[in-house]
């Protein structure tokens, strides 16, 4: 799984969100959007890097996309997990 933070021109985050989109259900999983320093943020399914890679490009390429930031999951914590582990603990 990778997370896409996007800044956004607000008058084209609608021309943004159709983008995101029509990627599909196939390469995103979903779509928040967010206040604070970021108005978007896309958890995209990292099936492979050239797949990521692609869909990343694509999304930095979009109409109204300033800022692009991505950050890349290492570990997923389950749900049954406790709040606070430490890695040796799973």
């Amino acid at each position: 799984m990778v997370f896409a933070l996007l800044g956004v021109n607000q008058n084209k985050i609608n021309n943004v969100l159709t983008k995101i989109k029509s990627l599909g259900e196939k390469h995103i999983n979903k779509v928040h959007l967010v206040y604070g320093e970021y108005d978007i943020i896309a958890e995209i399914k990292a099936h492979n890097p050239d797949t990521s890679a692609e869909i990343l490009k694509t999304l930095k390429e979009t109409d109204g996309v300033n800022v692009l930031k991505t950050y890349v999951v290492s570990d997923q914590l389950s749900d049954e997990e406790p709040s606070i582990v430490t890695k040796e603990a799973w």
